[in-house]
């Protein structure tokens, strides 16, 4: 017979047969439980519904349950409370956090975002929402109650070590959707190193304009000048590659050898090895 397959009518007939009466395995065998173990099984369940898994309890069987639990059949029947009333009051407002408490255990957190109480419930702290667009950000000049777990996620990522700057407050879904910052892996203004800070043409429009400012000499040995070097290295200050003022005519040689082979050098900056 196949696991699984179900027994025709006739199987099931003839099974049957064979367990009636005598035909049982434990015909005439006594039972298991002595009359001393069934005598306490049945005192055992005295007073208890019978049959009754999964289903409600009758109004007779609430009211013995009831009973069972008065005066000195309740097991709590003469021990103490365990917390007073004053101290069930202490417990509450040790359990409340503070403007006060913040500030006081994180100070580098209090000093990024501002806070302050609910005008109309003096037990909320309120936040501004990170999206600028929001009736409830700073620009706006809003405010809005966060949750336990809003604040508590902000201070970890500002006074953790293993903290990003990230879990801003946002006084809803559509507010984060719609911030720029939300979800944000690295700094959209950050210049990577393979980044054109600026076209041929911008370039030498720069170059001729050091060229001119030197009258076409090198401004180390007053050779003729061949190249215009950044003062400022690239790398570094990005955002003076096209200013006159930061750049210097130069001759080949100079070039070289005082541009380009002190601490900071390309290579040494390629390298994060420059001090300066």
């Amino acid at each position: 017979m196949k696991t699984g397959s179900k027994h025709s009518e006739e199987t099931k007939r003839k099974m049957s047969e064979q367990r009636k009466g005598k035909k049982n395995v434990m015909y005439g065998k006594t039972r298991t439980h002595s009359e001393e173990t069934k005598r306490k099984m049945s005192e055992s369940h005295k007073g208890k519904p019978s049959g009754m898994k999964g289903k409600k309890s009758s109004e007779a069987t609430k009211k013995l349950l009831s009973e069972q639990r008065k005066g000195k059949k309740n097991p709590m029947y003469g021990r103490k409370r365990i917390n007073s009333k004053e101290t069930r009051q202490k417990m509450s407002d040790a359990s409340k956090v503070t403007i006060q408490h913040i500030v006081e255990r994180y100070p580098f957190y209090s000093s990024i975002e501002e806070m302050r109480y609910n005008p109309l419930n003096k037990k909320e702290i309120q936040v501004h929402c990170k999206n600028h667009n929001c009736k409830n950000s700073k620009e706006q000049g809003g405010w809005f109650t966060p949750n336990g777990i809003q604040i508590s996620e902000r201070i970890r990522c500002l006074e953790n070590q293993d903290g990003n700057d990230g879990s801003y407050f946002y006084c809803s879904q559509e507010c984060k959707d719609d911030c720029v910052l939300y979800n944000l892996r690295s700094d959209p203004y950050e210049i990577k190193n393979d980044q054109v800070l600026y076209t041929d043409t911008e370039y030498k429009t720069w170059r001729e304009e050091v060229f001119k400012r030197a009258s076409y000499l090198c401004e180390y040995c007053g050779n003729k000048a061949e190249h215009a070097h950044h003062i400022k290295p690239k790398k570094l200050e990005p955002f003076f590659v096209l200013d006159p003022d930061y750049g210097i005519a130069v001759c080949e040689d100079c070039h070289y050898k005082k541009g380009h082979q002190d601490e900071c050098s390309t290579w040494s900056l390629a390298n994060k090895q420059c001090n300066k």
